[in-house]
């Protein structure tokens, strides 16, 4: 078993933080959690004051991007303590995606033992509703070595940070953005990395996702390598669709990652009695649908987003399809939110034993 040193400094305040007020990804907690991979082990787990790492100009993940990493929340709760949403499911994924790259295996429990630790260390900075506290545990190679082969030392740490709505103008609401269908650019192929959360997934994104910004889009939808170009998945989370009154998304494989939220919506649209459908629409089955009015609503839904709808899908071309009522986020996108919202902030009952006190924490 693993022992966590705790360096933390003593609690500060970092005063009432407004949600409303924070840009997501900028604003990091005091401290962070570290351990080294060497000699075939874990070792020197820590939580300390968070600080740059220094790295030899040849390590393994500057030159061949050997590198992972996860995504997950802890809420503010009505009786003052904090909870974890589903991080077990972050745990299980973090190990599938070192043993795709070739990293050292994560046990469970030390990554659960990291993340409440650093939680607990850091609890002032957890913003209430509707904020949350976003956690991104991570593993990269560190060893120096100029070649093509796996590394044999590796950091894994974990870095907090006060978070708001993912997207601007949805902190008070499912809220809904643009989205560009990108008809040029493959996020994954069949055997690839597409399954697993890699770094490297997400830098072939960048390019499209700026020319995706520069059009008013919030987010790029993928489409599979096949002739008959399948939707897969959004840059940064999962896609769902409501065609006569089903839910819809494309079944999980090779190129689609396992979504934790994703897994959650589909949970609850059960629980409401929604009918749920896994199929891939093709890109003349998404335009007809949308067009014929046959499917209404379009949701993007992950950790940072939550559930989010899409008012609009623009085409390369320039040829924008609305959604539905492109006003706003429609019936059943507005639903799921609440109700995922609900259980995460404690305000609904937790049935599926979801959430995951941080014990010992109680905001003030």
């Amino acid at each position: 078993m693993q022992i966590i040193k705790d360096l933390s400094a003593d609690p500060v305040a970092a005063g009432r933080i407004d949600p409303t007020k924070i840009a997501f990804g900028k604003t990091f907690s005091r401290h962070s959690f570290v351990a080294e991979f060497q000699d075939g082990a874990w070792q020197s787990a820590r939580i300390a004051a968070i600080e740059p790492f220094s790295l030899h100009p040849g390590a393994l993940v500057l030159h061949y991007a050997q590198s992972i990493f996860e995504g997950l929340k802890a809420f503010a709760q009505p009786d003052g303590g904090v909870a974890l949403f589903r991080p077990e499911r972050n745990a299980r994924r973090f190990q599938a995606s070192a043993a795709r790259m070739a990293m050292p295996r994560v046990d469970e429990s030390l990554f659960l033992d990291a993340i409440l630790g650093l939680v607990s260390a850091d609890y002032a900075y957890i913003p209430r509703f509707p904020g949350s506290l976003y956690i991104r545990p991570a593993m990269i190679a560190t060893q120096p070595y100029i070649g093509v082969r796996s590394s044999t030392d590796f950091k894994f740490f974990v870095v907090t940070l006060p978070a708001a709505a993912y997207f601007p103008g949805s902190d008070s609401g499912a809220g809904a953005v643009d989205v560009l269908i990108s008809e040029s650019v493959v996020r994954a192929f069949p055997g690839g990395t597409g399954n697993v959360k890699t770094a490297a997934n997400y830098a072939i994104t960048l390019q499209v996702t700026s020319k995706a910004a520069a059009a008013g889009c919030g987010q790029v939808l993928f489409l599979d390598s096949s002739p008959a170009r399948r939707v897969e998945e959004l840059g940064g989370m999962n896609v769902l669709f409501v065609e006569n009154g089903s839910l819809v998304t494309p079944p999980l494989n090779d190129t689609i990652l396992p979504g934790v939220i994703r897994d959650s919506v589909l949970q609850l649209a059960k629980d409401q009695g929604l009918p749920v459908r896994e199929y891939a629409y093709t890109l003349k089955e998404l335009q007809e649908g949308l067009q014929s009015g046959k499917i209404t609503e379009a949701i993007a839904c992950g950790t940072a987003a939550v559930v989010t709808g899409i008012r609009r899908f623009h085409l390369e071309s320039g040829v924008t399809i609305p959604v539905g009522d492109a006003a706003r986020p429609g019936p059943v996108t507005s639903a799921l939110f609440e109700h995922l919202q609900g259980i995460q902030y404690g305000w609904l009952p937790d049935k599926h034993g979801w959430l995951m006190r941080v014990d010992g924490v109680h905001l003030d």
